[in-house]
């Protein structure tokens, strides 16, 4: 509802440039757990049309085979995006002078 009141509030031209400039400024880690949301939901409608295929559409076999190994694929993609997270939050623990000191980054 308050998407649609600052719409209302603030005018298409205004609330376009806000919306774009909140787009423009996203965290990485904001962005995969966007990407972790879309994964997951993926999968589990990919899931949701195995069941489908397989007990609703009996002779539909090869669909939902082919369906199986797309959910391996997207598991396997949303266990990277996953980690990817967890390396960003482990990196957010340290400063730049203690990543230094760890990783022995030297200044040329």
């Amino acid at each position: 509802m308050t998407l649609i009141k600052n719409f209302r509030e603030l005018g298409f031209k205004e609330f376009m440039k806000r919306w774009k400039n909140g787009i423009l400024e996203l965290q990485p880690e904001q962005l995969l757990k966007a990407e972790i949301s879309g994964y997951t939901g993926s999968i589990l409608g990919t899931l949701l049309a195995c069941y489908v295929f397989i007990f609703v559409y009996e002779n539909m076999w090869a669909i939902a085979i082919i369906l199986f190994f797309n959910i391996i694929i997207q598991g396997s993609q949303l266990i990277g995006k996953y980690q990817t997270l967890n390396q960003i939050k482990e990196m957010q623990k340290y400063s730049f002078t203690e990543i230094e000191e760890l990783g022995g980054v030297e200044n040329e």
